[in-house]
């Protein structure tokens, strides 16, 4: 359709008529056999435009789709562009460049979409300042500046317009402080995405609850500028006016960790709900976490991905009852046990089928060495175990940027063995080649008979025949669950 409109736009493309059309052109002396663009009516016009708009946005990049290449070809297409703006979905793009004040005059009632990225800038462009004179049209606000210009950014109107705001620090030098954050209020607000930025929390507050459509939030790199407690943004968060947050970010940056106690009021704590969250994403400390959601419950979550900073203990009681709350973990099919270059994920996987979608909890540790990679899977597998019953699957895998190299002189062959030991009876166990000395040595050792995994029915073993002495150790492995009576299948060749 994006090629067909683009013939169009050069007016030598001819396409068939409807047959009223086609009568009509007859009628009138013209030629049947080439008609030209000119006889389409002006409701298949609407509707080749409409085509024309779905394809460009989506290969936009949130960018509006350029209506105004069909506005300006004849009279009827801007005729037709002009009578649906609602249908085609007409916005005005406002960045740096020509200056868009005779643009507004010429369409006064279209939305606007306000787009500044300048890393280098030195002040506001003088578009951006005359687009938020008009706060009853804008729509969107995407902003990234450096953060000595942010403060100047005044923004204190009602947006009675307003769906989505994005403002991100594009620099490291300080943490600029947004005080105007809207300070009037904007009921069709449905997305805020902060990064780098301090808003401070009263000015937030008073944003999040002026609107009843709020969809996402999302807090990246909050430092201590911009710091607010657990029972704070839970109870923001669980206002009935916020009952339509979906996406929750929560991500501070590594200058904001700060002791707090997680411990809740009694074991019957009253706890909040968000009844139409599905994607929880939290970085920071492990205690910030275990006070938030101690005091939250999520019926509809389905995404949850928890990064922690480099510590040595790790305290997750209150995380392990959350995830048990949801009722998940009763059928998780997988548990991933991931080490990378930078850090450990384990994932708790409950696969798809045709009642409920896929649901997924990945907790990460940023660090770097095997040992302490470990050291974190072995403390959340052993606090989660309780809660974990019918696992089928477990697999040992690592990132695409890691290299075999990159773990030999880390392996600690006890470490895999606290790791098995707190995983319940899998039937399948998958491990990449990066660690099949260890782990194959770690479950041989362990269990050649059925004391580790007595259910184990098949292995992948990706590459396993490169390495004689793993090869030998499976073989022996598997000789001896089959004298016991259980045959176990060996893929990865």
């Amino acid at each position: 359709m994006t090629s067909m409109v683009s013939d169009m736009l050069t007016i030598q493309h001819t396409l068939t008529p409807s047959p009223h059309a086609l009568n009509e052109q007859i009628f009138q002396g013209g030629n049947p056999e080439h008609p030209t663009i000119d006889v389409l009516p002006e409701e298949i016009l609407l509707e080749i435009f409409d085509f024309y708009r779905l394809d460009a946005i989506n290969n936009s990049r949130g960018r509006p789709w350029k209506w105004q290449r069909l506005a300006h070809v004849c009279q009827k297409w801007r005729h037709v562009v002009s009578g649906s703006p609602l249908r085609l979905g007409l916005q005005i793009y406002c960045k740096s460049g020509v200056p868009i004040e005779p643009i507004l005059d010429l369409w006064p009632t279209l939305p606007l979409v306000v787009r500044f990225r300048g890393p280098k800038s030195k002040a506001l462009h003088n578009n951006f300042l005359v687009a938020l004179r008009h706060p009853d049209r804008v729509c969107k606000i995407d902003l990234i500046l450096p953060s000595s210009i942010i403060p100047s950014i005044e923004i204190q109107e009602s947006f009675l317009a307003l769906e989505r705001i994005q403002i991100t620090s594009c620099n490291s030098s300080g943490t600029p402080v947004l005080t105007n954050f809207l300070g009037g209020s904007a009921p069709r607000l449905t997305s805020i995405a902060v990064d780098g930025v301090a808003v401070p929390f009263p000015a937030l507050r008073q944003i999040l609850l002026s609107t009843n459509n709020l969809v996402r939030l999302q807090l990246d790199n909050i430092t201590s500028a911009g710091y607010f407690s657990p029972d704070a943004i839970v109870t923001v968060v669980s206002d009935p006016a916020l009952a339509r947050l979906k996406i929750l970010h929560l991500h501070f940056h590594l200058s904001a960790l700060r002791p707090i106690s997680s411990r809740v009021s009694g074991p019957f704590i009253e706890r909040a709900t968000l009844p139409s969250l599905t994607f929880l994403s939290f970085r920071g400390a492990h205690d910030y976490l275990e006070g938030v959601v101690a005091r939250i419950d999520t019926p509809a979550l389905i995404f949850t991905w928890i990064t922690f900073y480099d510590q040595l203990i790790f305290e997750t009681q209150q995380l392990c009852q959350f995830v048990s709350r949801m009722g998940k973990l009763t059928s998780l099919r997988d548990v991933v046990v991931q080490p990378g270059s930078n850090g450990i994920t384990i994932s708790l996987c409950q696969r798809a089928n045709r009642e409920r979608q896929r649901w997924e909890c990945e907790l990460r540790m940023l660090c770097r060495g095997l040992d302490l990679q470990l050291s974190f899977a072995t403390q959340i597998l052993c606090q989660l175990s309780p809660h974990l019953s019918r696992v089928f699957q477990l697999k040992v895998v690592t990132d695409k940027y890691s290299e075999q190299s990159a773990w030999e002189e880390d392996l600690d062959l006890t470490q895999w063995q606290e790791i098995f030991q707190h995983i319940p009876p899998i039937i399948w166990l998958d491990v990449a080649e990066q660690f099949l000395p260890g782990v194959v040595h770690a479950l041989v050792t362990e269990g050649i008979t059925t004391g580790t995994f007595p259910r184990l029915r098949g292995l992948s073993l990706r590459g396993y025949h490169k390495y004689p002495s793993v090869r030998k150790e499976i073989e022996r492995f598997v000789a001896a669950r089959k004298l016991t009576g259980h045959n176990i299948s060996v893929y990865g060749r």
